[in-house]
């Protein structure tokens, strides 16, 4: 009886790792099999330790699975070793519309201000801002006259949405560098699929730089977190994550070819409301490398919420270009993301 559970656990397994490679756009259960691997590998770990002593076949299965596996353990744990050596530097964050949600709003806008102030102040030639907020206005979300006046005065912005006050909430990219082609990326059918891209001038070398803020996860955390509403609201959980799943899957979709026609080095940054074990991260790792894992250290989790072990926002560069340092900025926590920083040279 061992045996033959221990057996089907090592296919159940092998079909964990393969999900990543099948779109949810296609199979939906793809999605949530993925979300299983961190689990699986850790039971193999477990169960490898245990049968350590014993050196028979138990200890070879569990063995075989982790060295199979061995790349879900690289997105989810690195170690690296940084310099200072980057001469582009790129930043990267969800800053939540600087605060301005009207269940997040306090006292004379303290938070909304001091994360305005750290994303102006960063030294990155290049920042990307996902969840992003503008109102001209506004004497505080004057966003762009106040990264304008730091220097930052080439841009793209993609806004999806305008209120009537005149605010306006999207996507973009502020450089210091001159921009010399913009666009956006956009399905067969005409859909905005959340990325857009900046080609910016450094020296003689064309890079591009991509944003990309994929589908919510759109759940209610305290539904995840809550044992009590999990077992209520599991269902509604499950149909919000299937939907997710979908989504983004096709946005990637669409993402990935853009990238696949591109000519010029790249640089990816975004939210892709997805952990490292998924087919939009998978996607994007066999094209390009990933910051966190060639530069980064320790977990690298970026989410900032009750959720804390969630690695969902990166940046990824073409092989051609070198990474010298990555930093998750863990120690500013005005948004529900953490900003990341990595610098470049190539």
């Amino acid at each position: 009886m061992k045996k033959t559970i221990r057996t089907v656990f090592f296919i159940v397994t092998i079909v964990c790792y393969l999900s990543v490679f099948i779109s949810p756009e296609y199979f939906w259960l793809t999605g949530f099999l993925s979300l299983s691997i961190p689990v699986i590998i850790l039971a193999h770990i477990f169960l490898l330790i245990i049968n350590i002593r014993r050196l028979k076949r138990a200890f070879f299965i569990h063995l075989a699975a982790i060295i199979i596996g061995f790349a879900f353990i690289k997105v989810s744990y690195s170690i690296s070793k940084n310099d200072n050596n980057g001469k582009l530097k790129v930043l990267s964050y969800n800053v939540r519309v600087f605060n301005n949600y009207a269940h997040l709003r306090n006292e004379e806008y303290i938070s909304s201000k001091k994360m305005i102030s750290w994303s102006v102040e960063n030294d990155a030639e290049i920042k990307c801002f996902q969840e992003y907020f503008r109102h001209e206005d506004s004497e505080i979300f004057d966003i762009e006259s106040k990264l304008d006046g730091a220097g930052w005065k080439n841009k793209h912005c993609k806004i999806v949405f305008k209120d009537r006050s005149g605010a306006e909430f999207g996507i973009a990219i502020y450089s210091k560098l001159p921009i010399i082609n913009r666009g956006e990326i956009r399905s067969e059918s005409d859909e905005f699929l959340n990325s857009i891209y900046a080609d910016v001038l450094h020296g003689e070398d064309t890079i591009r730089i991509y944003n990309t803020h994929l589908q919510s996860m759109s759940i209610n955390v305290e539904n995840v977190v809550n044992t009590d509403r999990l077992a209520q609201s599991y269902k509604d959980t499950g149909y919000r994550l299937r939907s997710g799943f979908i989504s983004r899957s096709r946005q990637i979709k669409g993402l990935v070819k853009s990238i696949e026609d591109c000519k010029h080095k790249i640089i990816l940054c975004g939210d892709l409301n997805e952990l490292p074990y998924s087919y939009p991260y998978f996607s994007l790792r066999n094209l390009l490398n990933n910051a966190f894992e060639k530069a980064g250290n320790g977990f690298g989790f970026t989410y900032n919420g009750k959720l804390f072990f969630l690695r969902i926002d990166n940046q990824f560069f073409s092989k051609e270009i070198n990474i010298h340092n990555f930093m998750t900025h863990r120690n500013i926590d005005f948004s529900d993301h953490f900003p990341l920083t990595a610098s470049y040279s190539w």
